[in-house]
Parts: structure tokens; sequence; C-alpha cells
């Protein structure tokens, strides 16, 4: 019986990409769970400490306080603010319902001002930019009609850093152009079964699928 693909997000997107074994076993058969590691568990504290920071002014906690000027340059920013708003489209990109849905996302902060969207990204890791938040203002352009330009930028915590870009809605083509090859392929491996192991960094012990011929043990 062939699996039916769910509506896919950046994050699987490119667990797909890097390997598709791995997502195989991680999204699909379920069968190599992957337990929170201490990196996923203190972004998840962030992200919580920093949307009741953004949205109630509740001080950031202990560990956490050396963020206050990032918060107060939000505070600063123009326009109604939001936190994890979930924003999905329909195979013709226009807005759909979150359980139906062939792309979606959840943007960990939203501000609306007149014709004009910001989107903002909080990374506990690594700096290491992405095709993500394009892909989120595609989302932003679907999910309001009024809007013309979208900001985004990653925070980048650990450097204090904010990589941004902005993009206008005669871009919205260019956007889902950069996707939709990508996501034939995934949609590919769902109908013929096909889930080829790609080796990366992550098979020198860091991959849950222990059973792949890439993996190797942490030296």
């Amino acid at each position: 019986m062939i699996p039916t693909m769910p509506a896919w997000t950046y994050s699987q997107l490119s667990t797909f990409e890097t390997c598709p074994k791995k997502f195989y076993h991680a999204r699909v058969a379920k069968d190599f769970p992957e337990p929170p590691t201490e990196a996923t568990i203190w972004g998840e504290k962030v992200h919580t400490a920093m949307e009741h920071r953004i949205l109630n002014k509740t001080p950031l906690p202990e560990g956490m306080s050396q963020w206050e000027n990032i918060a107060k340059k939000i505070d600063n920013l123009r326009g109604e603010k939001f936190c994890e708003i979930q924003m999905a489209v329909d195979k013709n990109f226009q807005p759909a319902p979150w359980g139906n849905a062939w792309s979606r996302g959840i943007a960990d902060v939203v501000v609306k001002h007149d014709d004009r969207v910001a989107i903002l990204d909080h990374k506990t890791g690594k700096r290491k930019p992405t095709e993500q938040l394009m892909l989120y203002a595609g989302y932003a352009f679907a999910t309001y009609p009024e809007v013309n330009v979208v900001s985004t930028g990653f925070i980048w915590l650990k450097e204090k850093k904010i990589d941004s870009q902005v993009f206008t809605r005669r871009e919205v083509p260019m956007i889902w152009q950069e996707f939709v090859p990508r996501v034939a392929k995934l949609e590919s491996a769902y109908e013929t079964g096909k889930w080829i192991e790609r080796p990366s960094g992550l098979c020198n012990g860091w991959c849950a699928v222990k059973s792949c011929k890439f993996y190797k043990d942490k030296k």
C-alpha cells in the first residue's frame, strides 16, 4: 500500500534532501524514533520564553536574559505582533486549512503593519542560513492578500546576529519555483517507494537508522 503523503514542511523537505532513507524511517515508517536531544529541548524552552516575552512582556528567565535587547527591538517594530502563527497553502498556492494543506509551517513571530509583514525566526543553533523564510514569505503572501512586502529574518541568538531578506509580491512565482521541483522528488519517493540512502555527516553516529550501510559509530 502506497502511503499518503502528508502536508510537507521545510523541516521535512530538508530531512528528505539530506537522506531519503532517514526521512522514510523517521517520517513514514516511524520505526526509528529519535528522542529529543538537549539541543531540541533547549530550543523549545527558548521559543516559549521569547513568545511570552514578546506577547506578554514576561521577563526572560535566567540563562536567556542576554537576549533582552533583541526582544526590545521586536517591541519597537511597528504593527500588530503574533507568535506561533500557523500558515498553510494548497497546491495552487492558495490559503488552505491546516489539516488539509499541501504545505504548511509555523512562524515564530509575525509583525503586521498595513501592507507589510515581518516574519522572524529564532535560531538557537549554529548560524546556517536556509531558504526556510523564503517559503514562509510564500505562505504570508497567500495568507494576507493585502500584503505586498514581506521582510524576513533569522535571529541567531548565540551570535546575536540577524540574517534578513525582503520579498515583494511580484516574486511569489520565483518563491514557488524554488520549491516545486524539490517537492516533486519527495512526492516521487512516496509514489515509487524508493528511499535511497545518502551519506552525510549524520552517518557518523548521529543518525538513528543504525541499520543503514553508511552508518558508523561515533569516534
